[in-house]
Protein backbone atom coordinates (compact mmCIF):
# COMPACT_ATOMS: atom_id res chain seq x y z
CA UNK A 1 0.00 0.00 0.00
CA UNK A 2 1.29 3.45 -0.96
CA UNK A 3 2.04 6.31 1.38
CA UNK A 4 -0.36 9.22 1.63
CA UNK A 5 0.64 11.83 -1.00
CA UNK A 6 -0.39 14.69 1.32
CA UNK A 7 1.58 13.92 4.51
CA UNK A 8 3.95 11.36 2.96
CA UNK A 9 4.19 9.50 6.28
CA UNK A 10 1.16 7.22 6.75
CA UNK A 11 -0.28 4.58 4.49
CA UNK A 12 -3.11 5.74 2.26
CA UNK A 13 -6.40 4.00 3.03
CA UNK A 14 -9.14 6.16 1.53
CA UNK A 15 -9.71 6.88 -2.14
CA UNK A 16 -9.55 10.66 -2.54
CA UNK A 17 -11.34 12.54 -5.32
CA UNK A 18 -9.14 15.60 -4.84
CA UNK A 19 -5.80 13.83 -5.01
CA UNK A 20 -6.82 11.11 -7.41
CA UNK A 21 -5.32 8.39 -5.22
CA UNK A 22 -5.40 7.05 -1.69
CA UNK A 23 -4.80 9.24 1.36
CA UNK A 24 -4.57 8.52 5.08
CA UNK A 25 -7.67 9.07 7.21
CA UNK A 26 -6.07 12.01 9.06
CA UNK A 27 -5.33 13.95 5.86
CA UNK A 28 -8.77 13.04 4.52
CA UNK A 29 -10.38 14.65 7.55
CA UNK A 30 -8.13 17.72 7.61
CA UNK A 31 -8.33 18.60 3.91
CA UNK A 32 -12.01 17.76 3.34
CA UNK A 33 -14.17 20.54 1.86
CA UNK A 34 -17.52 20.87 0.10
CA UNK A 35 -16.19 22.01 -3.29
CA UNK A 36 -13.94 19.06 -4.03
CA UNK A 37 -15.32 16.33 -1.77
CA UNK A 38 -19.06 16.56 -2.39
CA UNK A 39 -19.37 13.16 -4.13
CA UNK A 40 -17.15 11.32 -1.63
CA UNK A 41 -18.66 8.82 0.80
CA UNK A 42 -16.48 10.22 3.61
CA UNK A 43 -17.69 13.79 3.18
CA UNK A 44 -20.35 14.97 5.62
CA UNK A 45 -21.93 18.38 5.55
CA UNK A 46 -20.79 20.31 8.65
CA UNK A 47 -23.34 20.35 11.46
CA UNK A 48 -24.83 23.72 12.20
CA UNK A 49 -24.96 25.01 15.74
CA UNK A 50 -28.58 26.14 15.83
CA UNK A 51 -28.38 26.79 19.57
CA UNK A 52 -25.91 29.59 18.86
CA UNK A 53 -28.18 31.41 16.39
CA UNK A 54 -29.33 34.79 17.78
CA UNK A 55 -32.71 34.40 19.46
CA UNK A 56 -35.06 36.30 21.70
CA UNK A 57 -35.47 34.81 25.13
CA UNK A 58 -38.87 33.52 26.21
CA UNK A 59 -38.92 36.38 28.74
CA UNK A 60 -38.40 38.95 25.97
CA UNK A 61 -41.26 37.41 23.99
CA UNK A 62 -43.66 37.11 26.93
CA UNK A 63 -46.07 40.03 26.92
CA UNK A 64 -44.47 41.77 23.93
CA UNK A 65 -47.45 41.87 21.58
CA UNK A 66 -45.40 42.91 18.57
CA UNK A 67 -42.88 40.06 18.88
CA UNK A 68 -45.63 37.59 19.80
CA UNK A 69 -47.56 38.55 16.66
CA UNK A 70 -44.49 37.78 14.52
CA UNK A 71 -44.13 34.40 16.21
CA UNK A 72 -47.85 33.76 15.74
CA UNK A 73 -47.48 34.17 11.97
CA UNK A 74 -44.85 31.43 11.88
CA UNK A 75 -46.49 29.09 14.38
CA UNK A 76 -49.94 29.73 12.89
CA UNK A 77 -48.64 28.67 9.49
CA UNK A 78 -47.14 25.57 11.11
CA UNK A 79 -50.55 24.79 12.69
CA UNK A 80 -52.37 25.21 9.39
CA UNK A 81 -49.90 22.98 7.56
CA UNK A 82 -50.19 20.40 10.33
CA UNK A 83 -53.99 20.32 10.00
CA UNK A 84 -53.76 20.11 6.19
CA UNK A 85 -51.47 17.09 6.45
CA UNK A 86 -53.70 15.23 8.90
CA UNK A 87 -51.68 16.01 12.05
CA UNK A 88 -49.08 13.34 11.27
CA UNK A 89 -46.04 15.46 12.10
CA UNK A 90 -44.05 14.98 15.31
CA UNK A 91 -42.35 17.67 17.36
CA UNK A 92 -39.02 16.70 15.80
CA UNK A 93 -40.52 17.53 12.39
CA UNK A 94 -41.43 21.02 13.62
CA UNK A 95 -37.84 21.47 14.80
CA UNK A 96 -36.57 20.36 11.36
CA UNK A 97 -38.87 22.87 9.64
CA UNK A 98 -37.69 25.72 11.88
CA UNK A 99 -34.04 24.73 11.38
CA UNK A 100 -34.53 24.75 7.60
CA UNK A 101 -36.02 28.26 7.90
CA UNK A 102 -33.01 29.29 9.99
CA UNK A 103 -30.83 27.87 7.20
CA UNK A 104 -32.60 30.22 4.78
CA UNK A 105 -32.73 33.34 6.93
CA UNK A 106 -29.55 33.14 9.03
CA UNK A 107 -27.09 30.95 7.14
CA UNK A 108 -28.32 32.20 3.74
CA UNK A 109 -28.46 28.59 2.52
CA UNK A 110 -31.00 28.75 -0.28
CA UNK A 111 -30.62 25.13 -1.35
CA UNK A 112 -33.26 22.95 0.23
CA UNK A 113 -31.54 20.28 2.25
CA UNK A 114 -34.73 18.62 3.48
CA UNK A 115 -34.64 14.87 3.21
CA UNK A 116 -38.43 14.60 3.32
CA UNK A 117 -40.95 16.07 0.87
CA UNK A 118 -43.43 16.79 3.68
CA UNK A 119 -40.78 18.83 5.56
CA UNK A 120 -39.77 20.66 2.37
CA UNK A 121 -43.44 21.50 1.70
CA UNK A 122 -43.85 22.71 5.30
CA UNK A 123 -40.80 24.96 4.91
CA UNK A 124 -42.24 26.43 1.69
CA UNK A 125 -45.63 26.91 3.36
CA UNK A 126 -44.23 28.75 6.37
CA UNK A 127 -41.80 30.76 4.22
CA UNK A 128 -44.78 31.97 2.14
CA UNK A 129 -46.49 33.15 5.36
CA UNK A 130 -43.29 34.98 6.37
CA UNK A 131 -43.11 36.64 2.94
CA UNK A 132 -46.79 37.63 3.05
CA UNK A 133 -47.15 38.79 6.66
CA UNK A 134 -43.65 39.80 7.73
CA UNK A 135 -42.30 41.49 4.62
CA UNK A 136 -41.73 44.76 6.50
CA UNK A 137 -39.86 43.05 9.37
CA UNK A 138 -36.07 42.92 9.30
CA UNK A 139 -34.41 39.58 8.67
CA UNK A 140 -32.56 39.97 11.99
CA UNK A 141 -35.86 40.02 13.90
CA UNK A 142 -37.20 37.05 11.90
CA UNK A 143 -34.05 35.07 12.75
CA UNK A 144 -34.45 35.86 16.45
CA UNK A 145 -38.12 34.81 16.33
CA UNK A 146 -37.16 31.56 14.57
CA UNK A 147 -34.44 31.03 17.19
CA UNK A 148 -36.85 31.29 20.13
CA UNK A 149 -39.45 29.11 18.38
CA UNK A 150 -36.79 26.46 17.81
CA UNK A 151 -35.76 26.68 21.46
CA UNK A 152 -39.35 26.17 22.65
CA UNK A 153 -40.06 23.35 20.16
CA UNK A 154 -36.81 21.59 21.03
CA UNK A 155 -37.55 21.89 24.75
CA UNK A 156 -41.00 20.32 24.23
CA UNK A 157 -39.78 17.55 21.90
CA UNK A 158 -40.06 14.25 23.70
CA UNK A 159 -40.86 12.18 20.61
CA UNK A 160 -44.56 13.01 20.46
CA UNK A 161 -46.72 16.03 19.72
CA UNK A 162 -46.43 18.16 22.87
CA UNK A 163 -45.19 21.24 20.99
CA UNK A 164 -47.87 20.85 18.30
CA UNK A 165 -50.62 20.59 20.93
CA UNK A 166 -49.42 23.77 22.63
CA UNK A 167 -49.27 25.87 19.47
CA UNK A 168 -52.63 24.55 18.30
CA UNK A 169 -54.12 25.57 21.65
CA UNK A 170 -52.46 28.97 22.09
CA UNK A 171 -51.74 30.17 18.54
CA UNK A 172 -54.24 28.49 16.23
CA UNK A 173 -54.43 28.42 12.47
CA UNK A 174 -53.20 31.02 10.01
CA UNK A 175 -56.03 31.41 7.52
CA UNK A 176 -54.66 34.22 5.40
CA UNK A 177 -52.51 37.31 5.30
CA UNK A 178 -52.70 38.59 8.89
CA UNK A 179 -55.71 36.40 9.74
CA UNK A 180 -55.65 33.66 12.36
CA UNK A 181 -58.24 31.33 13.89
CA UNK A 182 -58.08 30.09 17.46
CA UNK A 183 -59.33 26.61 18.16
CA UNK A 184 -61.30 25.76 21.25
CA UNK A 185 -60.14 22.85 23.38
Amino acid sequence: MAKCPICNSKKGQRQCLKVGGVVCSLCCGITRNAESCLGCTYYQKPKRLYGEVPAYTTQQMDGNQELESYGNVIEGALCTYDIETGEILKDSDAVRVIEALIDLHYFKDYQQSCDSPIIADAVAYVEKAIEDDLQEISNQIIVKILGVIRFVAKRRDKGGRDYWNIIHQYVGLRIGNGIGLMQRF
